[in-house]
């Protein structure tokens, strides 16, 4: 049998960087998740929900609660959609912008200690997660494509 280990892994490094990531933004007084969401829209503003979910794997379920707590801090705004009057985009603030520089200042110091400690520039690195990432978003559309059902249940269990 060959070594299934890869989940396990990818769990971990989650882990692992969850807790840094977590301990260098107290200060800032946003939580992770929060962050992360607010990031991608001000690299992708106007941008729709749709848009980041696929852009940060986040399930739309979540993600709506997680822009409600983005809009209900003033890091955000919601504007109506011209090309699709179902939807809307959203943009940061100028006190979200704030944050977000605030976030990344913060997490400063824990990316120099990494890079330093790397035995391989960063870069690979990204290239790598980035790759897996593209092929684990291609093996949930092929399991959402052959078991819907199940697809369905996954996404009420991951609210």
């Amino acid at each position: 049998m060959a070594n299934r280990q890869l989940f396990l892994k990818a769990a971990t490094t989650s882990e692992y960087v969850s807790q840094i990531v977590e301990r260098q933004l107290e200060p800032v007084g946003i939580p992770a998740y929060l962050l992360a969401v607010l990031t991608h829209v001000r690299d992708h503003a106007p941008v729709t929900p749709s848009k980041i979910s696929e852009l940060s794997g986040i399930p739309m379920t979540t993600l709506r609660d997680n822009i409600q707590r983005l809009v209900d801090r003033r890091l955000i705004r919601r504007t109506r959609n011209p090309h699709d009057g179902r939807s809307y985009l959203l943009a940061p603030t100028a006190r979200g912008l704030a944050v977000t520089e605030a976030g990344g200042e913060a997490l400063l110091d824990a990316y120099v200690a990494l890079e330093r400690l790397l035995p391989r520039a960063l870069l690979e690195f990204e290239h790598t997660l980035d790759e897996l990432n593209d092929v684990l978003r291609e093996v949930l559309a092929l399991d959402a494509e052959s078991n819907p059902r199940a697809s369905r249940r996954a996404g009420v269990a991951r609210r």
